[in-house]
């Protein structure tokens, strides 16, 4: 009895720890960066405080600091990180650089494709 119940311990743990190896952890909190594909979408509906990032097969809102009303409108966007080219960081690390201004990047928060779709409709 003693090995049956040690074996379903065993199997929860293990069936545990897959299902928070699928869950995708904040992809930037802080100052922690991603790399950045050549794959990528930029979605600029209501671009005044964040964007939507498809970046391969990884989908983000970006958030800024304060308000990035170019975003909406500049007919180039490019993410600059000084030290770090090819990643965009949270933590005002990089920048979204537009035809006019800059605008700092506080967070990067992950969402689904399914979140992405939905969000870039609107």
């Amino acid at each position: 009895m003693k090995s049956l119940f040690t074996l379903c311990l065993l199997a929860s743990a293990a069936l545990t720890g897959t299902a928070m190896a699928q869950t995708p952890a904040p992809a930037a909190a802080g100052s922690d960066c991603i790399t950045l594909s050549s794959d990528q979408q930029l979605v600029r509906k209501g671009a005044d405080r964040s964007i939507l990032l498809r970046n391969g097969s990884d989908h983000y809102i970006v958030h800024f600091a304060s308000s990035c009303s170019s975003a909406g409108f500049s007919k180039k966007l490019d993410f600059v990180t000084r030290g770090n080219e090819g990643q965009l960081c949270g933590g005002r690390a990089s920048k979204l650089r537009t035809d006019s201004a800059s605008c700092d990047v506080t967070t990067l928060e992950p969402i689904t494709a399914e979140a992405f779709a939905t969000r870039a409709r609107r």
